[in-house]
């Protein structure tokens, strides 16, 4: 197995990491901690968990994005995606999500007592509340185009 090869394999590995990372984030622990402990105490744990994913998530496209550039041509459109894939997280990561985060934490105080009106739907458009609904929408949105743009990569990695 040539350099080439192994680089593929990490990058399909990097990139399959970044996909089921973020939706088990997003899509299967999120709303059921948000169920099972209620908005007031959700919100405290998924700050310091949004906090390791974006960190790790850097990292991981970083590996992506590198191994794409040894084992592709850089105009390719696998090197492309994963790099739609990296610019998208490292933004919402140095960006987006620490704004988020400060907001979040000052909006703390606004949903004490409001367990009940914490739907998952509601969450992920809101964030903690009203204070925090656009930086809350810009980090859904930098991790759609993320997702977006590596799902494309698996694609375009797979098919080559």
């Amino acid at each position: 197995m040539d350099l080439s090869q192994i680089a593929k394999h990490i990058d399909l590995f990097a990139s399959a990491t970044v996909l089921g990372a973020t939706v088990w984030f997003f899509f299967v622990q999120s709303p059921v901690m948000l169920k099972r402990s209620g908005r007031e105490s959700f919100v405290p744990m998924q700050m310091k968990l949004t906090v390791v994913l974006f960190k790790t998530l850097q990292t991981l496209l970083l590996v992506a994005a590198a191994a794409a550039a040894i084992h592709s041509p850089l105009r390719s459109s696998v090197v492309i995606t994963a790099g739609v894939g990296l610019l998208s997280g490292l933004f919402n990561r140095h960006v987006i999500v620490p704004r988020a985060l400060k907001a979040g934490g000052r909006a703390r105080k606004d949903i004490k007592g409001r367990d009940d009106e914490g739907s998952t739907a509601n969450f992920a458009s809101q964030g903690a509340g009203a204070k925090t609904k656009t930086l809350h929408r810009l980090v859904v949105l930098f991790v759609a185009v993320m997702l977006g743009g590596i799902g494309a990569h698996l694609v375009t990695l797979v098919s080559t």
